[in-house]
């Protein structure tokens, strides 16, 4: 009895080892099978479907990227902005910052894209319904090339993408070098909002693109190297002394509550009228489309228009 109670014990141990192992051995097969794979961005490993084709997107910013690299999305997010007629078309998941994540859940993505500064909030019911994702980084221009770069290996068209780097590198080489021997200008780069009136440091769109035309931005001299704002406070006082040869301002909100920050804290005031840029017609507002958000794939365009608005250059992209 003690024999055949031993061999029934050794017995089920045996199976229990092999269902187990067996188990293992199929989730090793499915990896190496292909469905998933691993992906990096700045850094950091990603584990995404291995060939996805359900891939909604919480930023419209990331989704002219994603469509212009060869991947194909189920979803957007409004905007006021005219969209490509097929990407008009795809369901809209509410405003950026505020998803309908029901919405999101009931179109049963196998991977979604967004923003992490605007979607961390989401991570937990994604992860709660086993839905991969990547939160990216998405603030300056010098992002574009590494996120290119990300969408093609997610969607398995890296020859696609590796072609819009090309095109977009040669566009922004063309215009560094229209001003390649341009005395650079030194100028002030303002952000008006209903709120109030700041200045934008490197880490801020139109500033970043400013440094990378070699335009000397003169709040940078009020600030120390580990300064990670986007925008500081910046007075007419100080305006008045640094002087620009050109006032950029990029503008957030309805043009009525702009006009009136702007008189409140700048264009009343009699010293603003004495400001070099002011008396030779160089203060420029600056459309939010382009310059408040990253204009990713326009980014060229964006930076010919300050060329010629700084220069009065004009940079064929054509």
């Amino acid at each position: 009895m003690k024999s055949n109670r031993l061999s029934l014990i050794v017995l089920l141990c045996a199976t229990l080892f092999m269902t187990l192992f067996l188990a293992g051995c199929g989730k090793e097969d499915a990896t190496k099978n292909g469905t998933t794979k691993t992906v990096t961005y700045e850094g950091q490993n990603y584990t995404v479907p291995a060939n996805p084709q359900r891939i909604a997107v919480l930023s419209n910013s990331v989704l002219y990227l994603l469509d212009a690299t060869g991947g194909t999305a189920i979803a957007r997010v409004n905007t006021n902005d005219k969209l490509p007629e097929k990407l008009e078309a795809l369901p809209a998941l509410g405003q950026t910052a505020n998803i309908n994540m029901e919405s999101l859940l009931g179109l049963k993505p196998d991977l979604v894209l967004g923003l992490d500064s605007q979607h961390s909030k989401y991570k937990d019911q994604l992860n709660s319904n086993h839905i991969p994702y990547i939160l990216i980084n998405y603030d300056g221009v010098n992002d574009n090339i590494p996120l290119m770069t990300l969408l093609g290996d997610i969607t398995n068209h890296s020859d696609q993408a590796k072609q819009q780097i090309e095109t977009y590198t040669k566009k922004v080489d063309t215009v560094k070098a229209a001003i390649k021997t341009i005395n650079p200008a030194k100028v002030a780069v303002l952000r008006a909002t209903g709120k109030g009136v700041t200045a934008e440091t490197n880490l801020a769109i139109t500033a970043g693109m400013v440094k990378d035309l070699g335009m000397n931005n003169v709040v940078l001299t009020h600030l120390s190297d580990t300064t990670k704002d986007k925008t500081v406070p910046y007075s007419l006082e100080t305006l008045t002394q640094d002087n620009p040869d050109i006032i950029f301002i990029v503008t957030m909100g309805k043009e009525e509550d702009i006009t009136k920050a702007m008189e409140k804290d700048m264009t009343s005031n009699p010293a603003w009228n004495h400001l070099k840029a002011v008396q030779n017609n160089k203060v420029i507002y600056l459309p939010s489309k382009l310059f408040l958000l990253n204009p990713g794939l326009q980014t060229p365009e964006a930076m010919a228009r300050l060329v010629q608005d700084a220069y009065g250059i004009t940079v064929d992209l054509k």
